[in-house]
């Protein structure tokens, strides 16, 4: 072989080996560049969510303060004027809850919005029985004991499905497998 020949396959050769290692550079880039949106994403979305999440919870914990001081205003002489005033904040609190839960249904996961949806439930039966205890005759051999009592009942499962609330959406606040809610939630109830 002699020198020209050897001088141009080199040259060749450099020029492969640049070209290549510009290419396996630009396809390294892209693909950080893509880790990179998709981990950006990911820190919007869950930002998004939390956001979403919080919007529910403070309503909600807003009637449930509201309806236990609307019940608490019940036992002994009934006090209309705090009831009316707390039945009425409950209302609007649970109005706002209902436009979170519905962004919930959005943004997710299910299992979110199913704790979501148990918590208003639960919400809107404590309204429907203080208001049916509030429609009920005084002075009655009981004084309404049957109402009372369901409230307390309401009122300790509005607190445990709450704390469900809460932790299924902790759970998928901290899920980092896959692109935000691609491996579901598990979580027993």
């Amino acid at each position: 072989m002699d020198q020209g020949t050897a001088a141009l396959l080199g040259a060749s050769v450099g020029v492969a080996g640049t070209v290549l290692a510009s290419a396996i550079t630009g396809w390294s880039t892209r693909q950080q560049v893509r880790a990179q949106a998709k981990a950006e994403h990911a820190h919007w979305r869950r930002q998004v969510r939390r956001d979403a999440y919080g919007a529910f919870l403070a309503p909600a914990s807003e009637a449930r303060n509201a309806l236990k001081i609307a019940g608490r205003a019940f036992v002994g002489d009934r006090d209309l004027e705090e009831i009316d005033r707390n039945l009425q904040r409950a209302h609007d609190q649970l109005a706002l809850a209902q436009g979170a839960w519905a962004v919930l249904a959005i943004e997710g996961p299910e299992e979110v919005e199913q704790a979501a949806r148990s918590v208003y439930t639960t919400l809107r039966s404590m309204q429907t029985t203080l208001l049916a205890l509030y429609d009920a005759p005084t002075g009655t051999p009981d004084g309404n004991a049957r109402f009372l009592e369901r409230h307390a009942v309401e009122v300790g499962r509005l607190s445990e499905r709450m704390s469900e609330f809460a932790a299924v959406a902790r759970e998928a606040l901290d899920d980092v497998e896959g692109p935000l809610g691609a491996a579901p939630v598990s979580r027993k109830r």
